[in-house]
């Protein structure tokens, strides 16, 4: 069931962030040729701010939104989730009202007069984008990825289209800032009017929270909130702030933001997993959460298997990428680009972790280790950005991650007896070492575009190559893609099925059998 489940979900949730890693990669590209590294890096100074502010309320009553919906949806209390969702959302929508006006107010005191409609443009975006977060973690809450996809269509078409005529007709910032705005109101109205309304034709039953609801609730959102400002300093770039005031070439944000941004994007598919696993782990609390180290484990070992060699083999690849979609202007970041991708790679391993603490309500642990990882990224980079600039943002950020994630799956292993696969990890890591060895031998010996094909094709041949010759999966592997594969058309599935077998380890005959 959770098999299936997970897959599904795996595939509506990649159609949606596949299309936005395309139209986002095609976008700041464009923005970043047209406006040069100098320019680009105010603008990214301007709208990380801008982020930060949305981000912050987008989590806490989210959040909450999505923990205990999934919880009782699990036990098939719909009455109760249906209340959750009514109540979140009020409350939701009023944070968003206050936090958008005080916006507004400092945004006409305070921003400078070239920039002040764009960015009144980007703070009025404030309240659908916090808003939009209830329904969609409702969704999610729901294991019902694919009704997010809709808003997310129509929306990317609409920033795609904006931002493309902004950078040929000349518009700037504000052509910029509009085609945000527009993205988030549509997204907005396209996603909360199907899933108000679908939701609100649930029974309401009695329409009273169970007793203590509205404690846990409370307590749950409060972590949260704590937990994104803490998040702001790890995951979200907060090193873009010391490189502002620590160095004086603004170029060096343009830098760490694009090597940055181009690793970030190998995040695609683990995130894809992850997000849908975590669905079914927030889930699976209120059916049978006996499974949830299990669950959990399996998440860590699926993820090895997609981000480990796409972030490995990466590395060689990094820089040739960047000179032929930014071009010779940003050469200053292929250091930098060149180790983001493993750096990055700590990130993939959250999701589950993070998931599995939510369902429990121990976020506590998450508090407990992103202090402490808030501390090593500050203390690193603010040590290496003066001499450094963005090379020294980027390991600081790396070193964070690193102490993050390492620690929560300590914690994790420690107190829910999660047992990880080790030597399935160690023979990824393995392969995709060798195959990111044999990309760099033929990628550093050609000119930037051949390097990247080249290398890219070396490094897949060695790597199935490998993993043939290696039976990289196990027969519970096998079982659970084919899941997916059997879901396809019989064409398809027939080939698929037959490179999974070969990619298996047989087992063992039983020599008790008679």
């Amino acid at each position: 069931m959770n098999s299936k489940t997970i897959a599904r979900n795996t595939a509506w949730y990649g159609l949606e962030n596949l299309i936005g890693f395309v139209t986002s990669l095609i976008t700041s590209i464009a923005i970043a040729r047209t406006l040069g590294p100098a320019k680009m890096g105010y603008i990214i100074y301007v709208t990380w701010i801008t982020g930060i502010v949305a981000n912050l309320g987008s989590v806490g009553i989210p959040a909450t939104t999505r923990k205990y919906m999934a919880e009782f949806l699990g036990a098939s209390d719909y009455a109760t989730s249906r209340f959750i969702y009514i109540r979140t959302l009020f409350i939701q929508a009023s944070v968003a009202a206050v936090a958008t006006l005080f916006a507004v107010v400092w945004v006409m005191r305070d921003a400078p007069p070239d920039y002040r409609v764009a960015a009144l443009l980007l703070v009025l975006s404030v309240w659908p984008t916090m808003t939009n977060s209830v329904p969609a973690q409702a969704n999610v809450a729901a294991e019902n990825l694919s009704a997010n996809l809709p808003a997310s269509l129509v929306s990317t078409a609409t920033y795609f289209i904006l931002t493309m005529l902004a950078v040929v007709l000349h518009w700037g910032v504000i052509g910029i800032a509009f085609a945000m705005f527009s993205m988030r109101v549509l997204d907005f109205l396209v996603r909360i009017i199907p899933t108000t309304r679908r939701i609100l034709a649930w029974d309401p039953g009695s329409a009273q929270p169970l007793p203590h609801l509205r404690a846990r609730m409370m307590s749950f959102a409060a972590q949260s909130v704590m937990g994104m400002l803490l998040t702001l300093v790890v995951w979200d770039r907060s090193e873009l702030f010391l490189l502002k005031h620590l160095t004086p070439d603004i170029r060096q944000l343009s830098f760490y933001s694009v090597a940055f941004n181009l690793a970030e994007r190998l995040l695609l598919f683990p995130t894809i997993f992850a997000a849908a696993t975590g669905a079914s782990i927030l889930a699976q609390y209120g059916r049978d959460r006996t499974k949830l180290p299990a669950m959990t484990a399996a998440s860590a070992r699926y993820i090895a298997l997609i981000s480990i060699p796409i972030h490995a083999i990466a590395v060689p690849l990094a820089a040739p990428a960047l000179l032929v979609l930014y071009g010779k202007q940003y050469i200053g970041a292929l250091l930098v680009a060149s180790v983001a991708p493993l750096l990055c790679l700590p990130k993939a391993f959250l999701g589950p972790i993070q998931s599995l603490f939510e369902s429990v309500d121990r976020q506590k642990f998450f508090l407990i280790t992103t202090v402490i990882a808030s501390f090593v990224d500050i203390g690193v980079a603010w040590y290496l950005i003066p001499a450094h600039g963005a090379l020294g943002a980027c390991i600081g950020s790396g070193a964070a991650q690193i102490t993050a994630v390492g620690l929560m799956w300590a914690i994790a292993i420690r107190q829910y007896r999660i047992q990880l696969p080790w030597s399935f990890i160690l023979k990824v890591i393995a392969i995709s070492a060798a195959a990111s060895l044999a990309a760099y031998g033929v990628a550093f010996r050609l000119p930037p575009l051949g390097g990247l094909i080249g290398g890219a094709i070396t490094a897949i041949v060695v790597f199935l190559a490998l993993a043939y010759l290696l039976k990289m999966l196990e027969p519970e592997d096998c079982d659970r893609f084919k899941v997916i594969s059997n879901a396809c058309p019989p064409a398809l599935a027939a080939p698929v099925n037959y490179l999974l077998d070969r990619f298996t380890r047989r087992m063992a005959p039983d020599s008790t059998a008679v």
